[in-house]
């Protein structure tokens, strides 16, 4: 069994006059609750093997935040993961690279809202509410995926 970890973004700036959406970063406070949900994620034994995010400077943040929680693992950045991403081409891409992980590997997918709840409610059927910083769990088994646990920030947090 691999498990999926698909994780939002932490609280990022307001948008201001001229600035590209890509470039908006974490809110001083949305280092500091990315940082702790982050840590309460590996605290529960998710200890990322490889991950991916969103080429958006708010997601490569939150990517920062957990790999500090869990150490160094291999990740990348795709564009596939932006807010506009397409859920379907992003499962044919999770199936292929399931068929290369290990049992017990965990991939993290940190990337945007209104992707994150298409990809889950594509991939498992189930309709979740992503806030910044909280985390899908799924989990691949013989070729099917299977909705585990939602995770809220306070619930990371606390």
């Amino acid at each position: 069994m691999t498990t999926l970890l698909l994780i939002r973004h932490g609280i990022a700036e307001n948008p201001r006059l001229g600035q590209r959406d890509a470039d908006r970063a974490l809110t001083e406070d949305g280092w500091v609750r990315t940082r702790a949900a982050m840590k309460g994620l590996v605290a529960r034994g998710y200890l990322p093997t490889r991950g991916f995010n969103s080429p958006y400077r708010r997601a490569a943040e939150t990517m920062m935040c957990l790999q500090e929680a869990a150490g160094g693992f291999p990740m990348e950045t795709l564009v596939d993961l932006m807010p506009d991403g397409r859920p379907a081409q992003v499962d044919l891409w999770l199936r292929g690279l399931m068929t290369e992980a290990g049992p017990g590997d965990v991939l993290a997918l940190i990337s945007h809202q209104p992707f994150l709840s298409g990809l889950i409610f594509h991939l498992t059927g189930r309709d979740v509410d992503m806030k910044k910083a909280s985390c899908t769990i799924i989990q691949w088994e013989d070729g099917l995926w299977r909705f585990e646990r939602q995770y809220p920030p306070s619930e990371l947090r606390g």
